[in-house]
């Protein structure tokens, strides 16, 4: 496995002719991977948690640089900012529309595509490069990333440009240099953590062990290794000091945290509380049964199960058995060249890290945090399926490994399709029929027929390529919902589950119809919220908030991404983040930063108040039993004035309760 196709590396350049078609296999790719994640971008919607808190972060400096979710500054994301900065730049260009958002993204996964082929061109040779680059845009779990405005899309472009640093490092120890690489590689695996924290960490042992491959002394090992360590750490945890140094009354409350700190939300509830489980942070409480419900139980075949397996297993099988092999061969030969060793140990331990993080993790677990394994998959797939090639055509006896790994994957794809079989019935028979063919005429060729064995090669690769494409094509081809946005998951099966998820996570049925009506109309105003709105802007156009919506960011979405109004959401994320303290919003009040109060009316369905008739509201006990949530509706509801909803409008009811604070 060290040798054949991998010989490449050391081979002589293409002739001119064979560059070019090669660099227009590679735009043709990268086309592709464009219509994939750009088509409908006119009628896309995203997140709208995230959404908002762009248009926050570009009208407002301070919120910018502390990742503040409102532009007032009361609660902050429940991320790093770094990849809501990346997107802001679509704003900052295009103005604040929600398909420049999602162009960014689709900028990245053109480039996450174009990276990786580069970097398995530099360990592998161009050919298995440009199938990495093919199998990586058709990732299903990639494309409904890329066409999402989730963090995770940044990070794994971050991990691609810090796997290139790391390769041209180990090419460069040879003579004696390459430390700079070595920054540059912690440098980009900082930025991976700046934008979704511990996730991006995942995959750093399979970084840090690259360079051990580099034909250098272990004292030279040891000091590259400890520079880019240091640049690792430095650049990783700059913003995260420089939030925790910031006098806590003068920045955002860290949302989704107990406690207001930065670190808990990095190393608690988006770290190891994704990994354990358990009640970290404010909403670490619903983490596992949240995650196990939506994504599969943790175990050994989590990536392989109905929840997982259409999104990024379809080659993993492949991917798996060619590690294993490339381990055989070492343990037999410890043959090839430096640069061959250090593709080995980067993508066969990212797979194997990363595999074992996402089987067992017992946290919050989302679908579409697979992407992260998409490029290790990709380049492990080609290669192994180049390596057979090269074995085939050597009329080795390895080379009968080709027609055995596709029939495996075929198999395995139409395994797949069958579990949704009246979705496109007709796919999995074409492609048990393509593969059957390819490998009969493989066999045929192979004992010297005088069949072409290159087409049915080629055929065999499509068939294996069938399934992933046809359930991205779909992905791009759905209408997607702000639910697809919220957990981005590609093909057939990728809303369902959605309102059971939410029901078992809240513990309430009538929660969990709240959070699916507000999804279903997230992002825009109803007639009611834009009569509140101009009552408010009209009323409160010098407060710091002019409008605070309780049940957080359910409530204040809308108002935020449709306006520029100082709308403020308390209780951060879902309403139940301890922040503001009914101390704080008297406090507001009375130094007159605090216009209105709205009690909106998804809150009221859940039933933590109700209205008696001719009477202020009465506080009933809150169904996300959070103490924080509950006195400070209490001192709304007692020290602020109810607006009467016929001065402000006719649909006003519909929006809630609106209270004078000032």
């Amino acid at each position: 496995m060290t040798t054949g196709v991998l010989e490449r590396t050391a081979a002589q350049p293409a002739d001119p002719p064979t560059r070019r078609l090669e660099g227009v296999a590679l735009l043709g790719i990268l086309a592709l991977a464009a219509v994939l994640y750009c088509w409908g971008i006119g009628d896309r919607a995203l997140q709208p948690y995230y959404a908002a808190a762009i248009r926050s972060m570009t009208e407002n400096g301070k919120a910018l640089l502390l990742g503040g979710f409102d532009p007032a500054g009361v609660v902050s994301i429940d991320k790093t900012p770094f990849a809501f900065w990346v997107q802001g730049i679509g704003v900052w260009i295009f103005g604040y529309h929600w398909w420049a958002i999602a162009l960014v993204q689709a900028v990245e996964g053109v480039a996450a595509v174009f990276v990786l082929h580069r970097v398995v061109r530099r360990w592998a040779g161009e050919r298995p490069a440009l199938v990495a680059a093919l199998i990586l845009a058709v990732s299903p779990i990639g494309t409904a990333v890329y066409r999402a405005n989730q963090a995770d899309g940044l990070m794994v472009l971050m991990l691609l440009i810090a796997a290139y640093c790391v390769t041209r490092a180990v090419e460069r120890a040879v003579d004696g240099k390459g430390t700079g690489w070595l920054v540059w590689a912690g440098t980009f695996i900082g930025l991976a953590f700046f934008a979704k924290m511990l996730a991006a960490w995942v995959v750093l042992p399979a970084l840090a062990i690259v360079d051990l491959a580099a034909p250098i002394s272990w004292p030279k090992r040891l000091l590259r290794f400890l520079i880019a360590g240091a640049t690792t750490v430095a650049v990783s945890l700059a913003w995260p000091i420089m939030v925790s140094l910031w006098p806590a009354s003068d920045r955002p409350y860290i949302g989704s945290t107990s406690d207001n700190s930065i670190w808990q939300l990095i190393f608690g509830y988006n770290g190891f509380g994704r990994v354990a489980g358990g009640s970290i942070g404010s909403l670490g409480n619903i983490g596992s049964s949240y995650g196990v419900q939506f994504a599969g139980s943790p175990g050994p075949v989590r990536l392989f199960d109905a929840s997982l397996g259409g999104q990024i297993a379809w080659l993993l099988p492949l991917a798996l058995a060619t590690v294993i092999g490339a381990i055989v061969v070492w343990a037999r030969k410890r043959g090839g060249t430096p640069q061959q060793r250090a593709g080995w140990l980067l993508w066969g331990g990212w797979l194997i890290v990363a595999g074992l993080v996402f089987s067992f993790a017992g946290g919050i677990f989302h679908r579409y945090y697979t992407v992260e394994l998409a490029p290790a998959v990709a380049a492990l797939s080609a290669v192994g399926l180049s390596a057979c090639w090269g074995w085939y055509r050597a009329r080795r006896p390895a080379g009968l490994l080709l027609p055995l790994a596709i029939l495996g994957s075929g198999a395995f794809a139409v395994l797949l399709l069958a579990r949704t079989p009246e979705w496109q019935p007709w796919l999995r028979f074409a492609v048990a029929i393509v593969t059957v063919l390819a490998v009969a005429v493989l066999l045929i060729a192979f004992r010297g027929g005088r069949i072409p064995a290159r087409p049915a090669a080629a055929l065999g690769v499509i068939a294996l390529l069938v399934g992933p494409l046809a359930y991205s094509v779909d992905t791009m081809l759905t209408p997607q919902t702000v639910i697809s946005a919220a957990d981005p998951a590609a093909g057939p099966t990728a809303e369902s589950g959605v309102t059971a998820t939410v029901a078992g996570a809240l513990k309430s049925s009538k929660a969990a119809e709240a959070y699916i009506a507000y999804m279903n109309g997230a992002g825009t105003l109803t007639a009611g919220d834009r009569e509140v709105l101009a009552y408010v802007t009209a009323h409160a156009p010098n407060e710091r908030i002019q409008l605070a919506v309780e049940l957080g960011s359910w409530g204040a979405d809308p108002f935020l991404i449709n306006s520029s109004a100082r709308v403020a959401a308390f209780g951060g994320y879902i309403g139940i983040d301890p922040s503001p303290t009914a101390t704080q919003v008297a406090q507001w009040a009375h130094n007159r930063q605090l216009g209105f109060v709205l009690l909106p009316g998804p809150l009221l369905a859940i039933g933590k108040l109700e209205q008696s008739s001719g009477a202020k509201p009465k506080q009933q006990t809150p169904s996300l039993d959070t103490a924080t949530l509950s006195q400070r509706i209490d001192w709304v509801v007692h020290h602020c004035v109810p607006v009467p909803p016929v001065s402000i409008g006719p649909a006003a009811t519909q929006a809630g309760l609106l209270f004078n604070c000032a």
